[in-house]
């Protein structure tokens, strides 16, 4: 289920972050439900690990039985279409990294971007922590990098696949160039067909949750990974003055 691994990956973080990181190996992973709900619109999207698809011609649909009886009624739904969202996502934490050196999130001065040189040792490393963790499944870990969709085109068969749907987002966060790591803390989080599918107005869009970060945040340290990543001496990959800032 997981997509092949860069040669090289970021992980834009605030200076004492990204020491943690490099020195004692900790992340903080958050559930996508957390990411769903998170206000800051360079770290949240309502929409991820989310697929909507609304036929500019309307939704076609059949009715299969009207009043006990069978029917086959065809008609169209204007502005209307689908959603589809893994059922489990308070069951599936994800690690967010990006491809993209130059990557600016919030204010470049307070941000340092870490390079990951080796990203297979990583994800071992990760994997080996995962199997000691009492809540995760380590069979579930996945990685790829993440797909932008607009809804206007199908989703062809990534609706029924909640580890594809897990590294979908909406296209206006395509500028961040995503690549993720995830797992779950249930077995069944991958699970063909375990996917939460709605019809829908294109004006509905889900309501935000007040979580707990207790549930939805968990803090991974996996010991010193001076052997795959590093800072560089500038604390940036790129000069302040070349970073490419959101939208630009």
């Amino acid at each position: 289920m997981s997509g092949p691994l860069p040669s090289v990956l970021f992980k834009v973080l605030p200076e004492v972050h990204a020491r943690r990181l490099v020195e004692t190996g900790e992340m903080m992973w958050s559930t996508l439900a957390w990411f769903q709900n998170e206000e800051d619109p360079n770290r949240g999207d309502k929409f991820d690990a989310t697929r909507r698809h609304f036929p500019p011609d309307g939704l076609t649909v059949t009715r299969t039985e009207r009043d006990g009886r069978p029917d086959n009624a065809r008609f169209t739904l204007f502005g209307h279409g689908n959603q589809w969202r893994p059922v489990r996502s308070r069951h599936i934490f994800i690690y967010s990294m990006t491809l993209d050196p130059n990557l600016v999130l919030g204010d470049p001065a307070a941000q340092t971007c870490v390079e990951i040189f080796n990203p297979a040792e990583l994800v071992d490393r990760v994997r080996l922590t995962l199997k000691r963790h009492r809540k995760a499944r380590p069979e579930t870990l996945i990685h790829d990098v993440v797909r932008y969709w607009s809804s206007d085109k199908p989703p062809e068969e990534v609706w029924a696949l909640p580890h594809m749907l897990t590294m979908h987002k909406h296209q206006e966060h395509s500028w961040q160039r995503e690549y993720r790591l995830a797992f779950g803390t249930r077995a069944d989080v991958f699970d063909f067909e375990n996917v939460d599918c709605r019809v829908l107005s294109d004006d509905v869009h889900p309501p935000r949750d007040d979580l707990d970060p207790q549930c939805h945040r968990m803090k991974l340290r996996l010991g010193s990974l001076k052997d795959c990543c590093r800072i560089p001496l500038t604390g940036n990959v790129a000069p302040a003055s070349q970073m490419r800032r959101p939208h630009e």
